[in-house]
């Protein structure tokens, strides 16, 4: 054979040799693609997943905050109309003078006594009104009342002044505003 033919025979072999080499590596990459495309789509996904479940949780707390804070702000609104009321009730009632005052200080007599007989302590300035327009009462004059009466017998004390009447109506509607607040009721 001749050296051309020998030189043409081994360059055909050598093509067709390298062909099926290029065959194999394409079709390597050509899985190598899929497999790293089918990788990414799942990575792609999860990350969505992800993304949207982040989403979803930072919308909750988001609307959870605010839901709080308009909580808030009507419960701080709400104390200012409270203090406001109190404040202006307070005043109107320590601003009670002569047959009023006695007979504010009667009625809390009435509904409250804690036995037939008792000791009646009030402000300094209300002691003789109250001893003229209740014959028979023991009344004792004390300078830490205000206003109104702190009755004191056998049986039991029964705090009737002005400052503790107050007080507790304010506890009753505070604690009602704190169970709006945190109750989620608006």
């Amino acid at each position: 054979m001749s050296s051309q033919a020998l030189i043409d025979k081994i360059l055909v072999q050598a093509d067709a040799e390298a062909e099926q080499i290029t065959d194999e590596i394409l079709r390597r990459a050509g899985e190598n693609e899929k497999l790293t495309l089918e990788r990414a789509a799942a990575e792609c996904k999860t990350t969505e997943s992800d993304s949207e479940r982040e989403c979803a949780q930072i919308l909750r707390i988001a609307e959870l905050n605010s839901g709080l804070q308009s909580r808030k702000a009507l419960l701080h609104a709400r104390r200012e109309l409270l203090d406001e009321a109190f404040g202006r009730a307070y005043r109107k009632v320590l601003s009670l003078k002569g047959a009023e005052r006695v007979s504010f200080l009667c009625d809390l007599i009435k509904k409250h006594a804690p036995a037939k007989t008792f000791t009646a302590c009030v402000s300094p300035d209300d002691a003789a009104a109250l001893a003229e327009a209740v014959p028979g009462l023991d009344v004792r004059a004390s300078e830490d009342i205000k206003c109104g009466v702190y009755m004191i017998s056998d049986d039991a004390d029964v705090d009737c002044t002005v400052d503790a009447i107050f007080e507790e109506l304010r506890e009753k509607y505070e604690a009602q505003a704190d169970a709006i607040m945190y109750s989620g009721g608006v």
